[in-house]
């Protein structure tokens, strides 16, 4: 009798044991969680000021931001600048049709690091780089080749170094994006947690604006084999004080 006891609990503790395993091996991704925390929700703006923003984000594989897990140029910030709220459920309904990838590959790789969408960090801001050439396959494979083996003195004395890791395709797509999504002054692409974006100026008096803010983060999938990544969005709407 004591030994029938015995293995029923032997198969028992075996089955207990293969199921955790087996539930273990086909957890799925956990999709992440983003949320601009700073400006706050119904907050409003002032023209020609700074604004501060702080977005947070955790994911049960990846990490949480708070703790310093999550790598921060891989945390983009999208501010789109409407006129009136006429134009909102027109760009909303845009916005959710597009797709993010290549901003978001510019964000895992080190673009961000020298680059801005406006303004000159170390290197010419995607704004510039847009204005100066042409948009043309030429063009493309010209910036690309740049991109992937290094060049100097094309925008001062600073040299881009060569980025050898990234595929010729994939630059292709970035060099593409660049030159095709930085001519809109109404659009700005902020890469980080935390920062600030300075509104326009010399608005029209009858003029009442509107600031999208769109936060999106891209995670990098789970230890399960077939588990891909999942994207996560959240949207900030402020108006004019």
């Amino acid at each position: 009798m004591r030994q029938i006891i015995i293995v029923g609990i032997l198969l028992i503790a075996c089955f207990y044991f293969l199921f955790s395993f087996s539930n273990r091996q086909v957890q799925e991704n956990r999709p992440p969680e983003i949320r601009i925390t700073a400006p706050l929700p119904n907050s409003t703006f002032n023209w020609n000021s700074i604004l501060p923003y702080e977005i947070q984000v955790s994911d049960f594989e990846d990490g949480n931001s708070e703790y310093d897990e999550i790598n921060p140029n891989e945390v983009l910030l999208i501010v789109q600048y409407l006129r009136d709220s006429s134009e909102l459920k027109p760009y909303l309904k845009r916005k959710s049709n597009t797709n993010y990838e290549t901003l978001i590959q510019m964000g895992c790789s080190t673009c961000f690091n020298c680059h801005r969408a406006k303004g000159k960090l170390i290197g010419p801001s995607f704004t510039d780089i847009s204005a100066k050439y042409e948009r043309d396959p030429k063009t493309i494979e010209l910036l690309a080749k740049k991109i992937m083996t290094g060049s100097s003195s094309v925008w001062g004395d600073e040299k881009m170094p060569p980025h050898p890791d990234l595929m010729a395709g994939q630059v292709r797509e970035l060099v593409r994006w660049i030159l095709e999504n930085n001519s809109d002054s109404n659009r700005d692409y902020l890469a980080g947690l935390r920062g600030s974006i300075k509104t326009r100026e010399n608005v029209e008096d009858k003029e009442k604006g509107i600031l999208v803010m769109t936060a999106i983060y891209k995670d990098h999938g789970s230890d399960n084999q077939g588990q891909s990544s999942i994207q996560a969005q959240n949207t900030l709407i402020l108006k004019n004080h």
